[in-house]
């Protein structure tokens, strides 16, 4: 498996152990991502700090995680951004609907 989820408090930790989150992960990371925020948290912080390349599908794994955080009253966060992901969510504009941090203290500290 690419990804690993832990608690943190009350804060679901996803953590992408991957150089390239593609669609070859992206729909069963998007399966467990959202069966993870029925059971335990609408709080999670996405850490892609091993990722080099993220494509489309894997963002869009992130907007359904997203969406259903908030749906449930939460929020979902993303940390460490290498420089070619970070020019992806600019490129797509998803900077503007997540909030992005440098480490997973800062972002599990902002809930």
């Amino acid at each position: 498996m690419n990804y690993t989820f832990e608690m943190n408090k009350d804060v679901l930790i996803a953590r992408i152990q991957a150089k390239r989150a593609t669609v070859e992960f992206a729909g069963k990371f998007k399966e467990d991502l959202i069966k993870k925020i029925d059971e335990s948290s609408n709080k999670v912080v996405v850490n892609l700090n091993q990722c080099e390349f993220v494509d489309s599908s894997f963002l869009g794994a992130l907007v359904a995680g997203l969406k259903k955080a908030t749906m449930k009253g939460g929020d979902l966060k993303i940390v460490g951004l290498q420089h070619p992901v970070q020019a992806m969510f600019e490129l797509t504009r998803l900077y503007r609907i997540f909030d992005i941090f440098e480490n997973e203290k800062d972002a599990v500290e902002s809930f």
